[in-house]
Parts: structure tokens; sequence; C-alpha cells
């Protein structure tokens, strides 16, 4: 057969493959459809020279460490997609940090990067441990008469949003209003979003971005609060008349910050619940004290990452094996397939909590890697050992219903906790 007509038959298969990533079914398990993707190696997503797409876990590490490759920034929609800046939700999401780069994605990061490292996020742990333990306290009086008690929604309205709540210094009065609108903005960069999708996280864009100005303006009336809306409020007075931060970078940060604590951490712990329940005997190695905290949760990102694909632009030529990748362009790292690549995890199939030096792609890497990872670290550890050793007879109870091709979680978790 010739070469030609071998690579329009891998092509052909690869089509197939990602547009099934859409479906109901992969939604369910999207992870058989990404060990066939991975025997193809780097594809592209359509026949007409579309995006590529990365499935190996060293292509996908080097896709997200290496800092040839950038963000979707501003200045790349301006040439991509035309009146992008006509949509208040794709303002907000693409001129947040996470989609710039050096010199503005710098100069954002250092306004919040001091509340997110390793050693705050220990300092921190004291108080997760007990929002943890308050919210555990709850769930134990839902399932008092021993009904089915929905995780994913239980937790939605509780512990996340608590952690980051606290942090930011959102009220708790308002949790219940902001939970719907971060939800709609989130959903902007799902893929096979539709018109409808976009109209409803416009809507949402303008909820946060009133809500946010509020709260900047509340901490500029009263300054010397300990919270980061305080902190970020204070940065951006104290760098008046140099190179600081506009008044809307500070809405857009504590938008970010506070949405990407609530939704994908509420993901990671279904996740990871999900995961040890469907898996008793690694539930009991956890249980019984046989396994580190990190090595759970490492474990709890490989095998089910709450965020399943990263895109990023190259700012040069570079090859993937055989597939050209050119200046400018988008390029998709599927890291739900990268943490499952039998070439780096043996048995990556298999949910393993004893497992050493893992390294999971699930917090991205390089400069752009995930700014929360160490808090939510500490947020995933403290609740699923301790969701383990407070309900040893803790089982799911009915069939799950998974949701989201980018961020991977339920949007139903049916439990029974006696």
């Amino acid at each position: 057969m010739a070469v030609a007509e071998q690579a329009a038959m891998a092509q052909s298969a690869a089509d197939l493959l990602l547009g099934s990533l859409l479906s109901a079914a992969a939604s369910a398990d999207p992870y058989q459809v990404y060990a066939r993707l991975r025997e193809l190696g780097p594809v592209r997503w359509s026949t007409a020279g579309g995006v590529p797409v990365l499935t190996s876990y060293e292509d996908c590490a080097a896709l997200v460490r290496d800092q040839k490759f950038g963000s979707q920034s501003p200045a790349w929609c301006d040439q991509v997609t035309p009146g992008w800046r006509d949509h208040p939700a794709r303002v907000t999401t693409f001129e947040a940090m996470l989609f710039r780069d050096p010199p503005d994605h710098t100069r954002l990061r250092r306004l919040v990067s001091a509340a997110f490292t390793p050693r705050q996020a220990e300092r921190m742990r004291a108080g997760v441990a007990a929002l943890s333990a308050k919210s555990l306290d709850q769930l134990a009086d839902a399932g008092a008469e021993g009904g089915t008690i929905d995780l994913h929604e239980f937790l939605a309205a509780r512990l996340p949003i608590a952690v980051i709540g606290s942090l930011v210094g959102v009220p708790e009065s308002d949790w219940p209003m902001l939970r719907e609108p971060m939800s709609a903005l989130l959903r902007l960069v799902e893929l096979g979003i539709t018109t409808d999708d976009v109209a409803k996280a416009d809507a949402a864009a303008v909820i946060l971005a009133d809500y946010f100005t509020a709260l900047a303006g509340d901490r500029r009336s009263h300054p010397g609060g300990t919270d980061l809306a305080s902190a970020v409020v204070a940065a951006k007075q104290a760098a008046a008349g140099t190179a600081g931060f506009t008044d809307t970078e500070v809405v857009q940060t504590l938008t970010f910050l506070f949405m990407a604590g609530v939704d994908t951490m509420g993901n990671l712990l279904c996740n990871g619940t999900f995961a040890l329940l469907a898996n008793p005997a690694q539930a009991g190695l956890v249980r019984a004290g046989l396994v580190p905290t990190d090595d759970l949760v490492d474990e709890v990102l490989r095998y089910d990452a709450p965020v399943q694909l990263v895109g990023r632009v190259a700012a040069a030529g570079h090859m993937f094996g055989s597939l050209q990748v050119r200046p400018g362009e988008l390029v998709l790292a599927l890291i739900g397939a990268g943490n499952r690549d039998p070439a780096k995890f043996a048995a990556p199939e298999v949910f393993d909590v004893t497992r050493k030096g893992t390294a999971p792609l699930s917090f991205g890497g390089g400069i752009h890697r995930c700014l929360g990872a160490p808090l939510a670290r500490v947020e995933a550890g403290e609740f699923l050992t301790g969701l383990l050793s407070r309900f040893p007879a803790i089982s799911l109870a009915g069939e799950p219903v998974r949701q989201g091709t980018v961020f991977r979680g339920f949007s139903y978790l049916p439990v029974a906790i006696r």
C-alpha cells in the first residue's frame, strides 16, 4: 500500500475517532477512543488541514512545558477569530492570565502568585481540613436516613466553593447566585458549544464582572483585609502610575480564580471519589493508611483528570513525529490520553494508588502550570482521605452520569453512606 494511501486511511480513522469524542458514549468513557488515537500517532482534527492533536505522554508534555508554544492570546485571537471582542464571555476568558503570554502573563500571575505557593497551601491546610470536616458533617446529616445523595450537587454547593470563597473573600451568602453563571462561562471552552451556549456565557460574564467589580470596589473602600480580593486591589493601587494592573484586569483575575477553584475542583473530588468506590481494594489501602496522600492525589489526577485537553500555539515550526506544525498554529494535547500512555505507565488503565513517581500532566506545565495546583492537592487529599475514613460503608448508589469533554466530571454521582 502506498504511503499516501496509508496516510489517508489513518486520517480517515482519526476523523471518526475525534468526532466521536463529542458523543455521549465518549463522555462516559473517552479512554478507549484515546487508546485508538494513540496508535495512530499525532493526527489532525480534520482532512482540511485542521488542528494537530497529540496523544502520547511525551508529545503532550513537550507541548505544555516548552516555551516555544504559547497561549491562545488576545493577539492570536485577533488573527484567527475576528469579532471575538464583541462577546463579553470571550473577552473575560481570553484576556485572563491563562490565555496571556509574557510579559503580560508574568505581570498578571505575579499579582496573585504568593497566595498559591506550596508553602502557602501548607499554611492553609488546617483551614482546608476544617472546611472538609464541615462538609463531611453535612454529608453525614444528608445521608442519615440511608437515602441516596448526589455527590456532584452536594459538593458543588459546599467544599470547593467554601475553600476558594474564603481565600478570595466571597461571602457565603453570595455563593448560590454565582454557581450558575460560573458554570455557564466555563462551558465557553468546551468542544461542540452552540450559539445558545455562547449567549448564556455572555450573560454570565456580565453578571460575574458586575459582581467582582462591586467586590473590588468594596475592598477599595475598606482596605486592610486579609483575603485575596483585598490583596489584589492593594497591589493595583500600589502600582498606580507604573506598568501595573487595570481595573478590568483586577476583575478578570478575581473572576478567573474563583471560577477555576469551584468547577474543576469539584470535578477532581468527584472523579477521585468515583475511582475509589469503583475500586474497593484501592480504597481499602487508603483507608488503612498505607498510601501517602500525595500518591493518592497523583493517581486520581493521572487516571481521570478533571481537565482532559490543553491548547497551545506554536511560536515556530515544529515536528511531532512526521506531523508538521506551522508557526501560529493551534495544537491540542489530549492530556487525558497522555496520562494513560503505556509507553509511560505500566498498566495505565488500572487505578493503582501505590504508583510512585507518577508525574501526571493534569495541571499542565511550564509557565502556564496551574496556579492553584498546590492548594488543589491539599484540598483533594484532605477530602478523599477524610471521606473514606469517616464513611467506611460508602458506596455507589445508582448509575452516574458523566459530563464534559474538555472538563471531565459528573452531572450526577449517586452515593449512599450507610
